[in-house]
C-alpha cells in the first residue's frame, strides 16, 4: 500500500500540496493536460523554485484571467460576500488591509463589486455548478470522487457557518475556479503517483485576527474549524492563517489517520512552498511518500450472478462500481439454471469501500442478492518514469520487487493523448514508449 503523509508543520494549503506532489514527480504537463479537460477556461499554472531557510521547495501559482486569486469563499445567505483565503501567499498578517487578494473569509458586497483590476465578481458558482464542472472533464473516476469529497467538506462547513442548506452555498467565480483547480489537481496528483492512502500530521492552528467588513475575524477561520470537526489539531504561536479551508478539506475528507509519522518505507519526499516567510520555521509543506509493510493488504470481493440484466445497463453498472470506489470490476460469462446464459459481475474493494460498492451494485443492476468474501492483495512497489518518443513524452508505470523490475507498461491516458495529437495509431506510441524504456534500462 502506498501512503502519502502530509507533514504540515507550517500549515496546509492547496497550492503547497500541489507543489509538493510536483516535487515528488508529478509531471506538470500531464497535470495541465488533465485539468484542461475540465469545462473552465482562462487559467494558467506556473511553478518556480523557492527557498525557505535553506530548503528548496516548489512554489505554484494559478492565474485566472491574468491574476492570482485564493481559493473559493462562499457567499452567505442574505449577504453577497466575497474575498479570498490566502493560499498563494499562505499566511496572513494580523488584521491586514484589503489589498485585492489574500484577505480572509467574509468581505460583504452586494453582488456588483469590481476589484482594482476591473474583474467583475457578480458571477457566482453554486455548489451544483462545481459538481457539474468536476464531473464534466475527462478525469479518472477515483480523482473525481476524491475531489468531490473535499468540496463536500467545504460546502457542508460553509453551510453550517451561514445557517443555510448546502445547495444554497455559492462561490464567487474566480475563487471557485481556483479551488476547483487546486482540489482536482491534488486529487489527480495523488492518483497519478499511485497513492492508496492519505495520512496527515495534526494541522497547526495559528491565532490572531484578520479584518473583514464585519469587523475583526478570529483565526482559525470559522469554516476551517467547521471542516476539521473531529480531527486532531495542534496549536501554533504564529499569528497567521496557516491552514486554509482547502487544506483542511484535504485532511478531513481524505486522511484515514491524523497523527505522527506512519510506519512505512520512505520512497520520496516532496516540498511545497508558500510565498510568505515565517520567523520560526520554513514556510513549507512536506509530503512523504512511502509504502507500508507487509505489502499484502486486505480487500473484499463482491459478486452477483445475473441472467436478467439488460445489456445497456451493464456498461453503466461497471462505471458506477468504479465511482463507488472499486479497485477493479469485471464481467464474466456463465451458464445458469434453466439453461439461461448470464454473467457474473464482480468487484474488488478495500474493506472501507465495500458497503458503497455493494450499494452501487444493488442499485444499478437487477441483482436481489450478492456474495462477499475477504481476500488479500499483493501489490508490487511502483514508480513512474518519463520517456521520450518521436511523438511526445510518455509516462511508464514500473512495478518492481526487491530492486528488480517485474513489469513496465506505458500509461494509457498519456499514450492516447500523444497519439491523438500526433495523428498516429495508439499502438505505435505504445511500441516506441516500451522501446525507449528498454533502451534506457539496458546496461
Amino acid at each position: 500500500m502506498r501512503i502519502a503523509y502530509f507533514d504540515c508543520f507550517s500549515g496546509l494549503a492547496g497550492d503547497m500540496a500541489l507543489g509538493a506532489l510536483i516535487d515528488l514527480g508529478l509531471d506538470v504537463d500531464r497535470l495541465r493536460a488533465a485539468l484542461s479537460t475540465l469545462p473552465v477556461d482562462g487559467w494558467s499554472l506556473t511553478t518556480e523554485d523557492r527557498h525557505k531557510m535553506g530548503i528548496r521547495g516548489v512554489g505554484l501559482r494559478i492565474d485566472i484571467g491574468g491574476r492570482s486569486e485564493g481559493p473559493a469563499t462562499p457567499h452567505g445567505h442574505g449577504h453577497h460576500e466575497h474575498g479570498h483565503h490566502d493560499h498563494g501567499h499562505h499566511g496572513h498578517d494580523p488584521a491586514p488591509a484589503h489589498h485585492g487578494h489574500g484577505h480572509d473569509d467574509l468581505d460583504p458586497s452586494h453582488g456588483h463589486d469590481h476589484d482594482a483590476g476591473g474583474h467583475d465578481h457578480a458571477h457566482h458558482f453554486h455548489y451544483a455548478d462545481i459538481v457539474r464542472i468536476l464531473k464534466g472533464g475527462d478525469l479518472p473516476p477515483p480523482v473525481v470522487e476524491r475531489a468531490l469529497a473535499a468540496f463536500d467538506a467545504i460546502a457542508d462547513a460553509e453551510a453550517r457557518v451561514h445557517g443555510v442548506e448546502r445547495a444554497a452555498v455559492h462561490f464567487h467565480e474566480v475563487g471557485a475556479v481556483d479551488s476547483i483547480l487546486d482540489i482536482a489537481g491534488v486529487a489527480f496528483g495523488l492518483w497519478a503517483l499511485g497513492v492508496d492512502r492519505v495520512e496527515s500530521a495534526p494541522p497547526p492552528m495559528g491565532r490572531g485576527f484578520i479584518r473583514c467588513a464585519h469587523g475583526p475575524m478570529p483565526l482559525p477561520a470559522p469554516a476551517t474549524l467547521e471542516i476539521l470537526e473531529g480531527v486532531p489539531i495542534a496549536p501554533c504561536p504564529l499569528e497567521r492563517e496557516l491552514v486554509t479551508p482547502t487544506g483542511a478539506a484535504f485532511v478531513a475528507a481524505w486522511a484515514e489517520r491524523v497523527g505522527g509519522f506512519p510506519e512505512m518505507v520512505v520512497e520520496g519526499v516532496g516540498w511545497g512552498a508558500g510565498n510568505a516567510d515565517f520567523p520560526d520555521r520554513p514556510n513549507l509543506l512536506r509530503v512523504v511518500l512511502g509504502r507500508s509493510e507487509p505489502e499484502a493488504a486486505r480487500c473484499v470481493v463482491i459478486e452477483s450472478n445475473l441472467d436478467d440484466c439488460p445489456p445497456e445497463l451493464a456498461g453503466h453498472l461497471l462505471d458506477r462500481l468504479f465511482e463507488a470506489g472499486a479497485r477493479d470490476a469485471w464481467f464474466a460469462p456463465i451458464h445458469m439454471k434453466k439453461n439461461r446464459p448470464g454473467f457474473t459481475v464482480g468487484a474488488l474493494a478495500d474493506a472501507g469501500r465495500a458497503a458503497a460498492v455493494e450499494e452501487a451494485l444493488l442499485a444499478e443492476s437487477t441483482a436481489i442478492g450478492l456474495r462477499r468474501f475477504p481476500v488479500t492483495r499483493l501489490k508490487l512497489a511502483r514508480r513512474q518514469q518519463r520517456v521520450e518518443t518521436p511523438y511526445g513524452p510518455v509516462t511508464i508505470k514500473v512495478a518492481h520487487r526487491g530492486g528488480r523490475v517485474i513489469n513496465a507498461a506505458p500509461e494509457y491516458e498519456d499514450c492516447r493523448r500523444v497519439a491523438r495529437q500526433a495523428g498516429v495509431p495508439l499502438k505505435a506510441v505504445y511500441q516506441h514508449a516500451v522501446a525507449a524504456f528498454v533502451g534506457r534500462e539496458a546496461p
